[in-house]
């Protein structure tokens, strides 16, 4: 096996991983999630207030970003705060914000 070889099999595991972690934010209402959660955490009501989803949609969506580790959620009393759990999510947020956010 070449060092080619390696850094192929390598990238082509690279390369899976980005696409299952892009195919889960390419949602448009949870690409608004993570966009507000760049700016640190926010409760669930704000998120509700800042949607036009239904409870329950955006109960979903919160529910696909927290099973891929995208999100963590945090609970103090009865409310509850979501913050990003992946960094990588931040950096992604910012480079489309970039090029689609002038």
């Amino acid at each position: 096996m070449t060092d080619t070889d390696l850094d192929l099999s390598k990238m082509q595991i690279s390369a899976l991983e980005a696409a299952e972690m892009l195919k889960v934010m390419a949602h448009p209402d949870r690409l608004m999630v993570i966009c507000q959660l760049t700016q640190g955490e926010v409760g669930v009501g704000v998120l509700q207030s800042n949607s036009a989803l239904s409870q329950s949609a955006l109960s979903q969506h919160l529910t696909v970003l927290r099973k891929h580790n995208i999100i963590k959620a945090r609970k103090s009393a009865q409310q509850v705060f979501y913050s990003l759990a992946d960094d990588r999510a931040a950096v992604i947020v910012k480079s489309l914000q970039k090029v689609f956010c002038k």
